[in-house]
Formats: C-alpha cells, structure tokens, sequence
C-alpha cells in the first residue's frame, strides 16, 4: 500500500525523468556518428631510479576513433594522455602493448585502430661518467685567415646515460659556432648539442669557447731588389746590383711588400785589396722572415789604390 501510495505521489517526476533519459538517449544515438584519427601523447613514469630509457620510444601514438562528433569534439579539447606505468620493470627489453580498453575515452566513443599498439622500451643500467668538450665551427674565417685553435671552459662536462651510450662515447659536441668572416679571436657562450642522444647533462650552464684566428702565412718571392754599398768611394765594383728574396708572412700584408721596403746592402770597411764574396746583410718589415736571397754571395772588387786612400782615411 505505501507503495503504492509512493508512485501516485511522484509519477510526475519520474515522468519527467523518464523524459529527460529519452531525450538524452536519442541525443547520443541519432547524432551524426564521425571517425577520426587523433595523437596521443605518451607518458612514462615510475622508471626505476638506477635505471634509463635506452631506446627510441616515440612520444605519440595515432589513434583512429569513432563516436559522436560532440563528444569526440570535447574529448579533444580536453585531452587524451595514454600513461605507462614502469614500476615493475627490470633490465632488458619490456614490450608494452596499447589496447583500446587501455585507452580512457566515454563510453559512446571507441578506437578503431591504434599504430604503433606494441611500445618497446629497452632500460638500461644508469651510470655517469665525463668527457671532454670539443667546439664545433661552421662557416670560414675571413680571408687571408685561419683558425689557430680554440679554448673551452669549463673543459669537460659530466652526464648521465645508458651504460652502452657512455661506454661508446668519447667527447661532446657544442651548437655549431658561426666563424664566417672573422678576423679576430672572439669568444662565445653556447650549449652542449645532446640531441638524438640518450644522455643527460648533469649541470645545465653555458660554455665559453675562445676561437683563435690568426692570418694565413704565405710566402713571395720580390726580385729588383739593390744591393747597396757602404761606402762613398766610386772604384770600388760589385755584383750582381740586384737580387731577389723570398718573403714569408701574413697572406693579406705581403702582396704590399715592394723592393723598396727591402734593404739588401755590404760593409767594405775593413776588406783588402781584390775581389772579395760577402754575404750581404739585410732589413724585413716586421712582421716578415727572409726566407732565401738569390745569389748568396755578392762579389765585391776593391782596387788597391782605394784600400791606401781608406787606410789614410782611418788613420786621421
């Protein structure tokens, strides 16, 4: 009876309740059905802390689903993340394979298709170890330069990775430093370029590294140089009048180097009487090595009436 009693009391709000699921029910199956293809980040957690990830996971799956359009419209906006949980896992390789129960989507929305739906994971031992840091240069120094060396500080950096990453490794890479037109040392802070490997830096900060350029040094051969003589006596002989030398220095300065900037010469001061072979002496720029003079030797013939007039000469 007080049943009864109870449903004639409230027939008019389960009525209207009843409606409302109608509704709602024609609402979600005579919507327009849509399939789509959407990409699903992955998430790993719960890695083992003596452990690393050494193989190539990708970071999304491709995921085809079908369902009304409204609800895969504010799935979307909302978000799907497929997490992989890998708290149990050991050393070697562990295949996790992505079901679409495993997937959180609402009931009136289904997946059709997932690709990749086998995710292998290989783990490793984590281990740390240090190498050294090498500069890596793009572009070319100005011309008529080179690059010298280069200096990096700190000179080594420390990271962390799968035991046969580290094991195989010998040094590591900076971002490429443009060198292109420099004539001058400079120097730079850049980062350490870890990318597509499995490696971490364990102290984040920049490096300094110096690049040294200097000019190229070429040499040159200059001829018509004379060859000049101490003394104001007209008699005394000499030759050859000229020679050549060869230059060594700075490529960009020696194309400006004329005889005239050269000083080749010979001392007779204290020389006998005849005909004599002397090595002149010689003036570079600075900057510049003489390299070779051609001839050697300059002959120098001194009559003996010049040498008594010289003797005289000295003794006053």
């Amino acid at each position: 009876m007080r049943q009864e009693v109870f449903f004639r009391k409230n027939w008019f709000l389960k009525l209207l309740s009843l409606g409302f699921a109608l509704l709602l029910w024609f609402f979600v199956v005579g919507e327009q059905k849509t399939e789509i293809s959407i990409s699903v980040p992955l998430e790993i957690i719960n890695i083992p802390t003596d452990l690393v990830i050494s193989s190539d996971v990708p970071s999304n799956i491709d995921v085809t689903i079908y369902g009304p359009r409204s609800m895969i419209r504010a799935m979307t906006a909302k978000g799907v993340l497929k997490v992989i949980d890998l708290k149990d896992a050991r050393i070697g390789k562990t295949t996790v394979h992505i079901s679409p129960d495993s997937l959180s989507l609402p009931g009136a929305v289904r997946a059709l298709r997932i690709q990749p739906s086998n995710i292998e994971i290989v783990l490793e031992p984590l281990v740390l170890s240090d190498f050294p840091v090498r500069p890596v240069l793009k572009g070319s120094a100005a011309k008529y330069h080179k690059v010298l060396d280069t200096d990096v500080d700190p000179p080594r950096v420390v990271i962390s990775g799968p035991e046969s990453v580290i094991e195989a490794m010998k040094e590591i890479n900076t971002f490429p430093i443009d060198i292109d037109g420099a004539s001058d040392d400079f120097t730079r802070k850049v980062g350490l370029d870890i990318q597509g490997i499995h490696v971490s830096l364990e102290e984040k900060k920049p490096y300094r590294v110096t690049v040294h350029i200097v000019p190229v040094q070429g040499t040159r051969r200059i001829t018509h140089i004379p060859v000049q003589i101490e003394t104001s006596e007209s008699n005394i002989m000499w030759w050859p009048k000229v020679v050549s030398v060869t230059l060594r220095g700075p490529m960009l300065d020696i194309r400006e180097i004329k005889p005239a900037d050269i000083y080749v010469g010979i001392s007779v001061s204290d020389l006998e009487h005849g005909t004599h072979s002397l090595e002149p002496e010689y003036i570079v720029p600075e900057g510049f090595t003489l390299m070779e003079i051609i001839p050697q030797n300059i002959k120098v013939n001194i009559p003996e009436k010049e040498i008594k007039e010289l003797k005289e000469s000295g003794d006053h």
